[in-house]
């Protein structure tokens, strides 16, 4: 086997990386998509709890025990990666938790 020479990136062919290409804009899509539909629901637990007169601080503490709970539901039915899934949007879920807390 000969050696190649290395050169960052290295060359790859078109009909090698157009399946690749495909497969990642259908990812993106869809997961754009998901979360989406994740931040509209945060929406309405936001809104329940200001509305219930829960300060910030209490608000995010409530809706980061929602994720987990949800998290160790799903896991309990079999979804082994829910509770790291979880664990890798809290940091998003929280913000967006903040921005609806405080929009007008």
């Amino acid at each position: 086997m000969q050696a190649v020479e290395l050169t960052l990136p290295f060359p790859m062919p078109s009909e090698t990386t157009r399946p690749f290409g495909i497969a990642l804009h259908d990812a993106v899509r869809s997961s754009l998509e998901s979360m989406d539909e994740l931040h509209e629901c945060i929406i309405p637990c936001v809104h329940f709890l200001r509305s219930a007169g829960v300060g910030p601080a209490q608000m995010i503490l409530t809706m980061k025990d929602c994720v987990r709970q949800s998290a160790l539901k799903r896991r309990a039915l079999g979804h082994e990666f829910a509770v790291m899934n979880a664990d890798q949007l809290m940091e998003q879920i929280v913000k967006w938790a903040i921005v609806e807390y405080y929009r007008s």
